[in-house]
């Protein structure tokens, strides 16, 4: 594992309380920096907030909620006067499971309004906060995922919504080129997370006996022939925050065990 160092840095995980939301927060917090997690499950948050080590805050936040948002970024400049970093990571496995035309509308707001609006809205806050300072070197890494580079079979609207993640920060990338906000994406494969259990229980049809079939089904897709870990997505995204070369621009950084290297 690589040691990395954000003392005296601020930083905001969305989706923080669970899987690489968290990995992503705890590594933060372990590398020195002061990290606030938002997400809207106070439970999973304290349960998050008790296994980190360092110092973290929880804002219960609705991110799909414009005043909710706000009162977040509010929150965060009243306590700490600035923004460093920012993760958005806040997801859901929405989307799935069904031909395009079995998905009503209802569905389709909800998998957009998580995953792509609420992304949305951070973004606009956490500019206008970075913004602020224009000496401080600041960073926006938002995570789309794997799905989002292609097609997606029984998956359109989670795959629809991620692309637009990676659509969304290329144009902040450029728009920002000349400020000192430098903005980002990563794009994650499997990783071994609840909302990847959750994908693969649903293959199963509810029969736990086969939950090792549909995790082996998943690891031979992958050159690696393994999941990731949620750790070696912290450990690229406090990278991306640190050492990279400041020439990269709107870069989209692909973390999958090479899973879609034979196509891209």
């Amino acid at each position: 594992m690589v040691n990395f160092d954000f003392s005296n840095k601020i930083v905001l995980v969305t989706g923080g309380s669970s899987g690489l939301g968290f990995a992503t927060a705890r590594a933060f917090a372990e590398s020195g920096a002061t990290v606030v997690i938002a997400s809207r499950n106070p439970q999973k948050a304290q349960q998050a907030l008790s296994a980190i080590r360092g110092e973290v805050e929880y804002i219960q936040t609705n991110l799909e909620q414009l005043a909710d948002v706000r009162y977040l970024f509010e929150q965060i400049e009243a306590r700490f006067n600035r923004l460093d970093i920012a993760v958005n990571c806040a997801a859901a496995e929405s989307g799935v499971g069904k031909p395009l035309t079995d998905f009503t509308e209802a569905e389709f707001d909800s998998t957009i309004n998580i995953n792509l609006k609420s992304l949305w809205l951070c973004m606009k806050y956490e500019i206008e906060l970075m913004g602020k300072d224009p000496e401080a070197n600041t960073h926006i890494v938002n995570v789309s995922s794997v799905n989002g580079l292609g097609g997606v079979e029984y998956g359109a609207l989670y795959a629809a919504s991620k692309a637009g993640v990676i659509a969304l920060s290329k144009s902040a990338a450029l728009e920002l080129v000349k400020t000192n906000i430098s903005v980002d994406v990563i794009v994650p494969g499997a990783f071994d997370t609840p909302m990847l259990l959750k994908a693969m229980e649903m293959q199963t049809g509810g029969d736990p006996n086969k939950l090792s079939a549909v995790r082996q089904q998943y690891e031979q897709m992958i050159p690696m022939g393994r999941v990731g870990y949620p750790d070696e997505f912290a450990d690229t995204v406090l990278w991306m925050c640190s050492t990279k070369s400041p020439y990269l621009l709107g870069h989209t950084f692909i973390i999958d065990g090479g899973y879609s290297s034979r196509v891209r």
